[in-house]
């Protein structure tokens, strides 16, 4: 049987509760401006940071998956993310709201080793970004660029202490996500 399956770094509760007041804020800053709000926003319990998308993958190799992903996380000590902008994404057409990420260094050995024990495919650019909402385009669209909101300033800090295999489940209502394993660094 397949799972879908990623690999994340999920993110502590006060981290969580400060994004979805940004949520919240720049919600009411769209009604003030056009009415309505045209972005789903992602809800508290789904925000993390996606390292690397495996897809769908059969149960019984999830083991190998475990084996390799533990060898790279004894190696690999706690480190710090620092999340340092909100964009509308991309630029030229926007379909998300990100919450971008300082790459550390740390952080993009630990995503290449994960990639090259994984796939093998060499170096793939690594983007450090939280789905905060997704935006309806049409939606999106109507409103004046100049009256589109600014997104605040942000500077949050968390320390990284374990990542996590995730299991995503499409269903009616959205993606269900559950933890697989979780794998604490540096031990």
């Amino acid at each position: 049987m397949k799972k879908r399956v990623f690999i994340a770094i999920n993110l502590p509760d006060n981290i969580k509760n400060k994004l979805e007041e940004i949520q919240r804020k720049t919600d009411s800053s769209f009604s003030y401006f056009s009415g309505f709000c045209p972005i789903t926003w992602t809800r508290k319990n789904s925000l993390r940071v996606t390292l690397l998308f495996l897809g769908n993958i059969e149960a019984e190799d999830l083991l190998d998956i475990f084996e390799k992903l533990e060898a790279i996380t004894q190696n690999t000590e706690p480190f710090e993310i620092n999340l340092n902008s909100l964009a509308y994404s991309p630029a030229n057409n926007p379909r998300m709201v990100w919450v971008n990420g300082e790459k550390t260094d740390e952080l993009k050995n630990f995503q290449e080793a994960m990639d090259k024990e994984l796939f093998n495919r060499g170096s793939k650019e690594f983007n450090l970004h939280i789905t905060l909402g997704r935006i309806k385009q049409w939606q999106f669209k109507k409103i004046e660029k100049e009256e589109v909101p600014q997104l605040e300033e942000i500077n949050l800090k968390f320390r990284v202490n374990s990542i996590e295999v995730m299991e995503s489940e499409l269903k009616r209502g959205g993606s269900a996500y559950t933890t697989l394993k979780s794998f604490p660094l540096g031990s």
